[in-house]
């Protein structure tokens, strides 16, 4: 018989793409970076490594520097708990990351979440404890409003942006304990942040304590060591032990491995009408009353918020707003009853998460007198009053900016060129209203060509053409998910990237949503969160962008107030400059981007003159400016920024190990699959596409395939995790494979290595084993599996598993009949070669008891610590007594201070017994981690034998 691949290589091939690496090793992470849509970086595979090769640890925080993508370390992490099917799955996010979270691990790693809310949640957490459980995704509000509901066993927790945790150590931090008690039921915890410290060195405590309350042991003891003595203990303590549960990547450390462009800010100035200018100041003289019927109390502040945005995005977006507002006031008084919370918003398309979930939590219900004649005047003369302004926006039908828009264009498209940069721009909008005007504007003016509109929606005639045309396109492909809202997005996305020239987008609608592809940014409506202003560029400066991006903004000539924003944004916070934008620092103290933007509502609403709006804004800067100190930003640096001085040779360890790791993945599964499917699919070319004519197993569609390497717009691509792969895998293994003769050709082979020239004519026996190693840490399964092979030549010559390795690559020409093959000839060069292993593998295993009995020995010094306080502090109490006894004149007072004395030194008794009482457990616990330490040592293993053969090699 004559084939390219054998049952026995196939088996070979199929045990080696399941084996088990240890887990520092990249192997261990190959089949999911085969299925990801995305290449990891060295630091990214790292982090991922590092999280999950710590399983004594309850939890660990990734905290590198802004813009190395930890979102991706925290993906691979999910995946792989994932893969092993731990998959109650918990992710925290600011409100407005949720849809972003959810998008990247689609869109990345293929798996399936949902974004959790008040009225889904009963059904999503009843599903979370099921098999069919999909990553849930929630907002730190809503953790602290449904804490009991999430009081279960997580697999694992992760909470991004985790710097909002930092004060759990104090005790006002209400999210961050609603956190910590939730994350109490998880395997695991991952913590991801760019900024650990901000203020105070206690705020380390407090991130760690989220997870692990005991880490540190107390608070108390955690100043003790490292805040009041630390002139004494030093850093290098503190360091070890954060470095034990963090790891922190730093630009310098990433940029060879990354090319990282810049930002290019462009201020387009223009002044508004003199009709602009006199609505502005109606409405904001309207806002800034004292007494308003248009809100309830509760939703004021945001009301107001929401109703200056659309004031400065568009005559259109505010005369609609307004109108709203009008129509509900008057049926309002119409009923006699006041709105609910939700109600009092008269938009709710346009609003960003965070808005829309501050709305969900202010939910209330007035009610007033419909026969008291004054209020009913009061509210009739309101609703008469923004009517008359919705009228004057309406008659506004040319809005000053929007005549500026297309310079801006023009002046970004030349810089674009310039840069040799695909002439793309996406514009960013508050308001549909604004969106509809500016899609009329830009088509009136001859730029209607690839003009792309995406909203919440995205249901306009152009947007539906472009989706049917999509779906037509990807029919037989598993692009098209069946979820209509998901693949319009992706259909928009598309077009835009292929075809589209402009993306005029709804803040709301963009997030989520990757264009690495374009390179020019308008906030044609500037956000007055600097978070979402990140947020909005980092849209287009990412992880694959090729070119310097060009970010446009507008400056209002007539509004002080809208200058000084830009200002704050643009010279402060330095969000549209250099290659990272904003600082940790900055967007670190930030922590509530919404809080932020009432704040400069806040500004707005109560000072009238541009003096007082200047001066404002000047006291909110120098707040910003002071929130970290020089002394804290070194304190981090020696803390975080040098955790590993071997960083940078680890990084190019991962750097080859990963293209060496999936270019051998794919070439195994490429030849394992061919073989397997030979009787089911036709491969053409390299094999890297087939076609599947018929399915071997159920639910597996039929149809085009592609490998990863090979994309194919109307085709499935083929995963490792699929039920096909699993198939040709589990097959392949399942083979009965008796010892035969195998005859190999070097001529007919593609892939031939020294190794095996080495044998060309030479013939011998093999066997080949499977030997796994396996130990329990903490709460996981902890295993590592090797190809034991090895055989000797006719010529009594050792070949030992590279050599079997490369034979098993060649061609085999021939299998021949049944042969007697003595495997005991063997067993002595195995031997040694699995003692070697075993030492290996005994030596990582015996790392996470070390690891943990270096914990129990850092709380025996805390507790000393902590002991050495009181100590202290009782002796000063005990010493000021017997002084105010010594000196007392009255026998009665003297008797008072020595019983003071005496109860203090009997505290001073009790401190040192319970310090002892502590240390004895600590030590005792300590020894069970030696044994346990022994046991590891020993450890378990387990052989299985796959097959052996009698070969010869062919020139």
């Amino acid at each position: 018989m004559s084939s390219r691949l054998t049952e026995y290589q196939a088996k070979y091939f199929a045990h080696e793409l399941q084996r088990s690496y240890a887990n520092d090793h990249v192997g261990k992470l190959a089949g999911l970076l085969f299925d990801a849509q995305v290449e990891p970086k060295p630091h990214q595979i790292d982090a991922a490594l590092f999280a999950l090769q710590t399983p004594f640890l309850k939890g660990v925080v990734l905290a590198d520097e802004v813009g190395l993508g930890k979102t991706i370390e925290a993906g691979i992490v999910i995946s792989q708990f994932s893969a092993e099917r731990k998959r109650r799955v918990l992710i925290i996010a600011p409100s407005s990351l949720r849809q972003q979270w959810k998008q990247e691990l689609h869109e990345k790693f293929l798996l399936p979440a949902q974004v959790a809310d008040s009225k889904n949640k009963d059904a999503l957490l009843a599903e979370a404890n099921t098999s069919r459980a999909e990553i849930i995704i929630c907002s730190y509000e809503f953790v602290l409003r449904h804490q009991d509901a999430l009081l279960r066993h997580w697999d694992l927790v992760v909470a991004d942006e985790a710097h909002r945790l930092r004060n759990h150590y104090t005790s006002k931090a209400k999210i961050a304990d609603a956190v910590s008690s939730v994350v109490r039921g998880a395997t695991k915890t991952v913590l991801l942040t760019a900024t650990p410290l901000q203020n105070r060195l206690e705020e380390l405590y407090g991130l760690v304590s989220v997870f692990d309350p005991n880490y540190f042991t107390s608070l108390d003891a955690f100043r003790e060591r490292y805040i009041k003595n630390r002139d004494f203990t030093g850093d290098d303590d503190l360091v070890a032990r954060v470095a034990a549960l963090s790891k922190r990547t730093l630009r310098r450390d990433a940029q060879k491995y990354i090319r990282f462009t810049k930002r290019m800010p462009l201020t387009v100035e223009f002044t508004p009408s003199v009709e602009e200018q006199r609505l502005y100041e109606l409405v904001n003289d309207y806002l800034q009353r004292d007494e308003l019927f248009a809100f309830a109390g509760s939703q004021r502040h945001l009301s107001a918020l929401i109703i200056r945005k659309r004031l400065g995005s568009s005559t259109y977006a505010v005369a609609s707003t307004l109108e709203n507002i009008a129509n509900r006031l008057a049926d309002e008084l119409a009923t006699g009853q006041r709105r609910d919370g939700r109600g009092g918003l008269f938009v709710v398309d346009d609003l960003t998460s965070d808005e829309l979930e501050e709305a969900e939590e202010s939910r209330r219900e007035d009610r007033f007198d419909p026969n008291n004649q004054s209020i009913t005047r009061a509210i009739r003369a309101e609703v008469q009053e923004l009517r008359d302004y919705a009228a004057l926006a309406r008659s506004i039908t040319v809005n000053q900016k929007a005549v500026k828009l297309g310079d801006a264009l023009d002046q970004g498209f030349a810089k674009l060129r310039e840069i040799g940069a695909p002439e793309k721009a996406i514009i960013f909008t508050d308001s549909t209203k604004t969106q509809e005007y500016l899609a009329r504007t830009l088509q009136e003016n001859g730029r209607g060509e690839g003009l792309v509109v995406f909203n919440g929606t995205n249901d306009s005639p152009g947007a539906t053409r472009i989706y049917q045309e999509w779906l037509k396109r990807h029919r037989e492909s598993d692009m098209v998910t069946g979820i209509p809202a998901m693949d319009r997005r992706k259909a928009l996305v598309d077009y835009f990237r292929d075809r589209g020239t402009i993306m005029i987008a709804t803040e709301a609608a963009a997030e989520g949503i990757n264009l690495q592809f374009c390179s020019m940014l308008v906030n044609y409506d500037l956000p007055w969160n600097p978070q979402r202003v990140e947020q909005r560029i980092g849209r287009v400066h990412r992880f694959g962008q090729k070119h310097n991006v060009v970010v446009v903004n507008f400056s209002n000539k007539g509004n002080v107030a809208e200058q000084r924003i830009l200002e704050l944004l643009e010279t402060k916070f330095h969000l549209f400059e250099s290659v990272f934008g904003a600082s940790d620092e900055v967007l670190g103290a930030i922590e509530d981007g919404l809080d932020f933007e009432k704040k400069i509502s806040d500004i707005l609403n109560r000072h009238r003159t541009a003096e007082e709006i200047d001066a404002a804004f000047k006291q909110l800067e120098q707040q910003y400016a002071s929130e970290i100190s020089q002394e804290m930003a070194n304190a981090k640096a020696k803390v975080f920024d040098n955790l590993d001085p071997h960083v940078q040779d680890r990084l190019k360890a991962y750097d080859a190990q990963s293209g060496e790791v999936l270019n051998k993945f794919e070439r195994l599964l490429l030849a394992l699959t061919r073989y397997q499917l030979r009787d089911y699919a036709d491969f053409h070319g390299d094999g890297r596409q087939f076609i599947l004519r018929s399915a071997p197993v159920a639910d597996v569609p039929t149809g085009q395939y592609f490998f990863k390497s090979k994309p194919l717009e109307n085709g499935h691509q083929y995963r490792y995790s699929s039920p096909l792969a699993r198939h040709v895998i589990e097959t392949a293994q399942a083979t009965d494979t008796p010892p035969r003769e195998l005859t190999f050709s070097l001529g007919q082979s593609e892939r031939v290595t020294s190794g095996a020239k080495s044998l060309a004519g030479k013939s011998g026996e093999l066997t080949v084993n499977l030997v796994t190693f396996s130990m329990t840490a903490g709460e996981q399964d902890i295993s590592e599996s090797y190809i034991l092979a090895g055989g000797y030549t006719d010529d009594g010559d050792w070949i030992d598993e590279e050599h079997v390795a490369d034979l098993l690559d060649l061609t085999c020409t021939h299998v021949g009949s049944d042969v007697t093959i003595d495997a005991s000839r063997f067993a002595e060069k195995l031997d040694e070669r699995k003692a070697e292993l075993e030492h290996e593998v005994q030596g990582r295993n015996a790392q996470y008891y070390n690891q943990q009995e270096e914990v129990l020995d850092r709380q025996i010094q805390d507790k000393r610590a902590e002991c050495n306080a009181k100590l202290r502090e009782y002796e000063a109490k005990e010493k000021e007594a017997r002084k105010l006894a010594k000196n007392a004149d009255d026998p009665a007072e003297q008797l008072k201070h020595k019983k003071h004395a005496r109860k203090w030194g009997q505290r001073i008794h009790e401190a040192e017994d319970d310090f002892r009482v502590e240390r004895r457990r600590l030590r005792d616990q300590a020894d069970e981690y030696l044994e346990l330490i022994e046991q590891a040592l020993r450890g378990t293993q387990a052989t299985e034998h796959l097959f052996a053969i009698r070969w010869r090699v062919e020139a």
